[in-house]
């Protein structure tokens, strides 16, 4: 265990990473060998291992609830104990992945030992689904689905604060909007509506608002939504927020000047240009053509890029569900990054006499087994 430790501060990752395995063969549930042998893999950086190093988090995960203090497993987000940073990091990981998110995401679910990290990993599988066609039925269903099991799992936490996945009720909405039907997604976005929110959950929140509000023809609560949206700090949803309150306004016979500077502003925060902005900003206007350019660099980038990605093998190009039965775990590459500090001093705890773990043997079932088993499609 020392020479494992001394190669991986030295950055000898490959070397370290087969040192670790020896003690993990050794010792199953050492769970600074498993910690060590994941960190390692992480700062390898190469495909393979990355994608290793996401299943080896959740290993630790594994061993870290074995070995850990008991934790409520309906409790609020943040009390899972070192098992929930684990599996965490290991979520972060498969998130940033360039292949195989989903196989990844559905992987790690497994290893959730808390309503909480089960009810936001479902929703990780939930938006990892939305990044592909979901105007495919088995796609769109899919993704329905997880945020729906994300939300029952979230409900049953002890969390009176936030009763509910409020991001996976969001999600819910803006799929049912999507579908037409803009009453159904009010009466959902109306359920989170009232809660604290963290700033850009808000925006996003009153932005979907605003678009369904306008679609059913209550054009003053549609502006009420979207200029309240625009009075919180800017984040990702700000450009779409100045984008509909344009479109609003034009519906609205809103001032010209007005309705421009929205949709200049949303161009210029990053929007694509869109029809009825060209149709008002005109095909010379400044923000439309930087927006152009914006666009055309992002393309000629994305195309020179490898062309892998969910749809060569996550389960998303067909029609079967990627609730269906898994087969094997993809390699994926993933971006470089610092382990948590919680992890590394886990791993560096070890004195290099006592063994840690190794003294429960069998399978330990899952402190979630007292909860209602997930729901399948």
């Amino acid at each position: 265990m020392k020479i494992a430790d001394a190669y991986l501060d030295k950055g000898k990752y490959s070397l370290a990473s087969k040192q670790f395995l020896k003690v993990i063969r050794k010792t199953p549930d050492h769970l600074a060998a498993h910690l060590g042998y994941a960190t390692a893999l992480e700062r390898a950086g190469k495909s393979k291992q990355v994608n290793d190093a996401a299943i080896a988090y959740g290993n630790a995960t594994r061993v870290a609830v074995i070995q850990g203090e008991k934790v409520d497993p309906l409790g609020k987000a943040g009390t899972g104990g070192i098992a929930e940073s684990i599996l965490r990091r290991a979520m972060q990981i498969a998130q940033s992945a360039s292949t195989g998110r989903l196989e990844l995401l559905r992987t790690l679910s497994t290893y959730a030992h808390t309503a909480a990290l089960a009810a936001d990993l479902y929703y990780a599988i939930g938006m990892e689904l939305t990044n592909h066609d979901m105007d495919q039925e088995s796609i769109r269903d899919d993704a329905m689905t997880a945020f729906t099991i994300a939300n029952e799992f979230a409900v049953k936490r002890n969390d009176t604060d936030i009763p509910c996945h409020v991001q996976s009720i969001i999600e819910i909405g803006k799929i049912a909007m999507d579908q037409g039907n803009s009453l159904r997604a009010i009466e959902y976005l109306g359920r989170v509506k009232s809660l604290h929110l963290e700033d850009d959950v808000h925006v996003k929140l009153l932005v979907l608002s605003g678009r369904a509000h306008s679609d059913i023809g209550e054009v003053d609560i549609a502006i009420a939504d979207l200029t309240r949206a625009l009075s919180f700090p800017q984040c990702d949803s700000t450009a779409s927020a100045h984008h509909e309150l344009a479109l609003v306004l034009s519906k609205n016979n809103g001032e010209v000047h007005e309705i421009n500077s929205h949709f200049e502003q949303a161009l210029d925060l990053g929007m694509d240009p869109t029809t009825e902005a060209i149709s008002s900003l005109g095909e010379h206007n400044m923000s439309i053509i930087k927006s152009y350019n914006r666009q055309h660099w992002r393309q000629m980038n994305n195309h020179q890029e490898s062309t892998g990605g969910i749809m060569s093998g996550g389960g998303v190009g067909s029609q079967k569900s990627v609730f269906a039965p898994k087969a094997g775990n993809e390699e994926v590459p993933s971006e470089n990054s610092d382990t948590l500090s919680l992890l590394e001093q886990g791993a560096a705890s070890y004195d290099g006499h006592a063994p840690m773990g190794g003294e429960n043997d069998g399978d330990v079932a899952s402190n979630l087994s007292n909860l209602n088993g997930r729901k399948r499609t």
